[in-house]
């Protein structure tokens, strides 16, 4: 993976496993298209 300054690399099946829970919490809370533009835009994003 990679982050603001350095690639790590997670081989271990509890860390990946970690990982995937937070993406998929991340991407369930992601506001996309029109709704976020109206987020955005309201001021609240």
């Amino acid at each position: 993976m990679e982050t603001i300054t350095a690639e790590l690399t997670t081989a271990q099946p509890r860390e990946i496993a970690l990982y995937e829970k937070t993406f998929c919490t991340l991407t369930e809370q992601a506001v996309i298209g029109d709704a976020a533009r109206t987020l955005i835009v309201s001021g609240l994003g």
